[in-house]
């Protein structure tokens, strides 16, 4: 009974739940009146306002247009100078391109030099400055090479720099652009000469020969780079980019004052729109002001009669929850022990119930009775519609079989309540004879997906041990998830299976 106490009090939070409702509305009936006069003021303070922020977009648009017609004469200023920039650069860049195209051209033939120095090693060296009285292509080398480090070209000075042992590091190192014209001029003494090819100069040295290479191809470099006309056309392309740079600069100096009038106009459009915005929520507010005091005073005069039904409505509430405590303990005492009971003996223990509480001044409602306190009157309407006779006793049936804890057993000769049942819940319904051989099985599929089934029993018949887990309710938990016992499986047990 506890538990069928604890659960019929759902019903009366729910009186609770309405009381709330009748008093929210009026509660709002009220402060519809108080806000009338409020939104009337309102109302009268927000024209002048809109008024004023009308004159004030108006002034702002005409300095915006004035503002926007400058700035796109400035920008068409600024807009032809990039396009000038950018086809100036574009020239210089071609050009500078075309005299590194020149210039790389013949850069493989002296990175290959400088490899072919590379492969050589200290015997290699050796073997040069062994030579007492080298043969005439080693000392026109060696010469050459001398004259490219800028050295006296005699055999002594070359031994001395075969003896360094950084030797090959100086040539691979040499910095070839800032070789002086006049050591050329010098070289090419030796370099003209028509055995002065790296072929007639390894047949006598093999590291000769690689020493000739680099001496020809760094002669060659600084033939394309300056006699070539790179050197003059890197010139002008320096020149032409400091032209460039100096225009550069005064394009950024436009386009800073572009950008400080785009800033300028950009601040009166944010001023314009925060205005326009303005404007437009004192519109809105007057809109929407304008919009409630007519509903209010609509809502008003449509619930003047309302509003007095509500409050005895609220009265009859009040009453009810005076006596709520009295009227969920006989519930609670209706649905557990009624089951079994005539008509006419529940209303004896009905009144010895009633007895009870006044004597110990347990609060009841003067008017209480199972179906008025129990469910509402729209809720026994559906059950008559489905089926259920219009009796008060069938009404009180109703009520235990929805509400009460244990499955309810129906004596059901006639078939009303059998009928009753099978309209309520529909095509889910599994109608079940304890005497079919699927019985348990379909009893089962209920179980799990939480389906109703009617299991129909005739007075001849008994019952199969197996039903009594289900029929008693055997229930047990296992992380979170319930479980029953049907014979020796244990099924799932859905909480709405009925």
């Amino acid at each position: 009974m506890v538990r069928c106490y604890i659960k019929c009090k759902d019903y009366f939070f729910y009186i609770i739940v309405e009381l709330d409702r009748f008093k929210n509305g009026l509660k709002k009936l009220s402060e519809a009146s108080s806000l009338i006069g409020v939104m009337q003021e309102e109302l009268v303070a927000l024209g002048p306002q809109i008024e004023e922020k009308s004159k004030e977009v108006e002034q702002l648009m005409e300095k915006l247009q004035r503002d926007a017609e400058a700035v796109e004469e400035i920008r068409a200023i600024v807009k032809v100078d990039e396009a000038f920039m950018a086809e100036e650069t574009q020239i210089v860049q071609d050009y500078a391109e075309q005299a590194t195209q020149e210039l790389n051209e013949v850069l493989p033939v002296l990175e290959q030099a400088i490899l072919a120095l590379g492969a050589l090693d200290k015997g290699d060296i050796s073997e040069i400055r062994v030579y007492t009285s080298p043969p005439t292509l080693v000392l026109t080398v060696m010469y050459a090479v001398c004259i490219l480090l800028q050295k006296s070209p005699t055999w002594t000075t070359a031994k001395l720099l075969l003896g360094d042992p950084s030797f090959l590091k100086q040539l691979v190192n040499l910095d070839k652009d800032n070789i002086p014209e006049k050591v050329f001029q010098s070289l090419k003494i030796y370099s003209k000469r028509s055995n002065f090819n790296p072929d007639r100069v390894g047949a006598v040295s093999t590291a000769c020969r690689s020493l000739c290479q680099w001496v020809l191809a760094l002669e060659n470099y600084n033939t394309v780079k300056k006699v070539g006309a790179v050197q003059p056309k890197q010139q002008r392309v320096a020149e032409a980019k400091e032209a460039l740079g100096i225009a550069r600069e005064k394009l950024k100096t436009k386009q800073r004052s572009l950008n400080l009038i785009e800033d300028h106009q950009q601040s009166l459009q944010d001023l314009y729109n925060k205005t326009v915005s303005q404007k437009e929520s004192l519109a809105n507010r007057k809109y929407l002001a304008t919009n409630r005091l007519i509903r209010a005073s609509l809502l008003i005069s449509a619930l003047g009669e309302e509003k007095v039904r509500w409050k005895q409505f609220i009265h009859e509430l009040d009453k009810c929850i005076k006596g709520i405590v009295g009227d969920t303990l006989l519930s609670a005492a209706s649905i557990t022990y009624y089951g079994v009971f005539t008509a006419q003996y529940r209303r004896r223990i009905m009144e010895e119930w009633l007895r009870l509480c006044t004597s110990s001044d347990v609060p009841i409602s003067p008017d209480y009775t199972l179906v008025k306190d129990t469910v509402e009157k729209n809720q026994v309407r559906k059950w008559q519609n489905k089926g259920l006779p219009p009796d008060h006793y069938s009404m009180e049936n109703a009520i235990l079989v929805m509400k009460g804890r244990c499955w309810p057993l129906m004596i059901d000769p006639q078939g009303q309540a059998c009928k009753w049942i099978s309209q309520m819940e529909g095509k889910q319904l599994s109608v079940i004879a304890a005497k079919h051989p699927k019985c348990m099985k379909t009893l089962e599929t209920a179980i799990r997906m939480g389906q109703p089934a009617l299991l129909t029993v005739s007075m001849t018949e008994e019952l199969d041990p197996s039903l009594r887990p289900i029929l008693l309710k055997v229930i047990s938990t296992r992380a979170g998830q319930d479980y029953i016992k049907i014979g020796e499986t244990e099924v799932e047990y859905n909480r709405n299976f009925r």
